[in-house]
């Protein structure tokens, strides 16, 4: 179970009582903190976020599968079409591959998608641009925070 958190009063007590916003973040505008829980083996699937976002892993450990945007031709982008419309997918950011056993006769192309990844710990950040493709999965009960 994963549970992305929203309101402001927890976002104060979380991201500024706990823990100092990134300095990378003053570089630009900080427009959301959202805070992520999830037990071993929580996945979120293979999909793209509108802002930049400085990911940081406060405990536990997740691997990260990043694409760059010029890897989504071979990502299968659901679209409003292929997706219902009451779905959580129907944000038109999410690929309809699994990335862990992806089906290569439905989406052939996804094998020629090139990717890098990583595995966090506690006390490390990764940055994902906007429009970089990405999977991530808990290797273990974590915590993380992200600044968009």
């Amino acid at each position: 179970y994963q549970r992305r958190v929203r309101g402001l009063d927890l976002h104060k007590r979380v991201a500024l009582n706990d823990f100092s916003v990134p300095a990378y973040c003053r570089l630009g505008t900080l427009s959301h903190v959202n805070a992520w829980f999830g037990t071993s083996g929580t996945v979120t699937p293979l999909h793209f976020d509108s802002y930049d976002n400085i990911f940081v892993q406060v405990f536990g450990y997740k691997y990260v599968r990043l694409y760059d945007k010029s890897q989504t031709p071979y990502l299968y982008k659901g679209s409003r079409k292929t997706l219902k419309a009451n779905d959580t997918m129907a944000q038109n950011n999410i690929s309809l591959v699994s990335v862990e056993s992806p089906d290569l006769e439905q989406f052939p192309l996804f094998s020629k998608a090139t990717f890098s990844e990583a595995i966090i710990g506690p006390g490390e950040m990764i940055f994902i641009p906007r429009g970089f493709w990405h999977f991530v999965k808990s290797l273990s009960p974590s915590f993380s925070i992200s600044f968009w």
